[in-house]
């Protein structure tokens, strides 16, 4: 049987990266975006650089603040601290649209997401950070913006399943603590306090449920100071501290919903495993030489990919796929 290997880097920007993020659509084709103003594309198979996209011209800020898929996989979008947010043709490394006064201009962490569910829709922070743009990448100009929506910066964005209770609807995490759930069109729909700074949203891959005595709760969970899990209608239910006192910067759950990965500055990636009722802390999986900022699972679970300052890009290969006739699974 396959087993887990160990971690390539791959250096192929000249500044601190980012962001990562695997195709939704190609199980080994993933991106990355640096302070370099580059996006480049990868074969995690190979572990080797496939492509690179110049996407900011030298008379604008080069940074690159996040990279994400289309559902579709056809089109990468990238945040850019000029408040641009341009969207590349996969193929073709062509720019084919650019949205000025779309994104959050600051040089921290900002949110960006796609909708899994089709592929032209998609969200940015706003320029103040405290609200949201959404965009419609069939249209040249942005589809709606929504003013204000928290009270602090916003860190994360990601969509939330149809099954929840909020259907058609997006989580948002704020760097004083508040996760909102909203729909398109600006209204609040949920709210709570997690008790401490919010720099990322995770939610639990499966359709929502409430749990029983044999299966498990739907989360949201989030990372900042701690790590937090909070279950709706019930509230916040455990709190994870294996981190010390570094800041977490993303939470991602493999897409069986078992495993739980972090990271945070520090440079380390970790593993937990997921009960009905809680996470069990598994150990440290890697690290690298500088902060990491941003990671990302395949489809299958197969890799991961990180994103640090030290300027690498760093890929592991996790083990056989959790798919199709290659899969594999844990008896307990």
């Amino acid at each position: 049987m396959q087993q887990q290997g160990t971690p390539k880097f791959l250096k192929f920007h000249q500044s601190s990266v980012r962001s990562v993020a695997f195709s939704p659509r190609d199980r080994y084709l993933f991106c990355s975006g640096g302070y370099d103003g580059k996006v480049n594309l990868y074969s995690a198979l190979r572990m080797e650089l496939l492509m690179c996209y110049q996407i900011t011209r030298m008379t604008l800020a080069k940074n690159i603040n996040a990279v994400r898929f289309t559902s579709d996989g056809s089109r990468i979008l990238a945040a850019t601290t000029a408040r641009r947010l341009v969207v590349v043709d996969v193929e073709r490394g062509e720019q084919l649209l650019a949205y000025d006064n779309s994104a959050f201009s600051g040089r921290d962490r900002t949110g960006l997401a796609t909708d899994p569910s089709g592929p032209n829709i998609a969200v940015a922070v706003s320029v103040n950070g405290k609200g949201l743009t959404l965009l419609d990448l069939r249209m040249p100009l942005p589809l709606d913006y929504i003013h204000d929506l928290h009270g602090s910066v916003i860190r994360d964005v990601c969509f939330l399943h149809s099954s929840w209770p909020w259907q058609s609807s997006i989580l948002t995490g704020g760097t004083d603590g508040t996760c909102k759930v909203s729909s398109l069109d600006g209204r609040v729909l949920h709210a709570f306090q997690t008790g401490h700074t919010v720099n990322s949203v995770c939610v639990t891959p499966e359709r929502f449920s409430r749990g029983s005595e044999d299966g498990f709760y739907s989360l949201i969970m989030s990372g900042g100071d701690l790590i937090s899990a909070y279950v709706p209608d019930t509230g916040i239910q455990e709190h994870l501290k294996e981190h010390k006192d570094f800041p977490i910067w993303k939470l991602r759950y493999t897409s069986n919903g078992s495993t739980l990965y972090s990271v945070c500055d520090g440079g380390i990636l970790r593993k937990y495993r997921r009960y009905p009722d809680h996470h069990e802390f598994l150990g440290e999986v890697y690290r690298h030489k500088g902060d990491i900022q941003d990671f990302d699972l395949s489809s299958y679970d197969e890799y991961i990919v990180t994103a640090s300052k030290d300027r690498s890009v760093g890929v592991l290969l996790l083990g056989p796929p959790n798919h199709g006739f290659t899969e594999y699974m844990e008896l307990t």
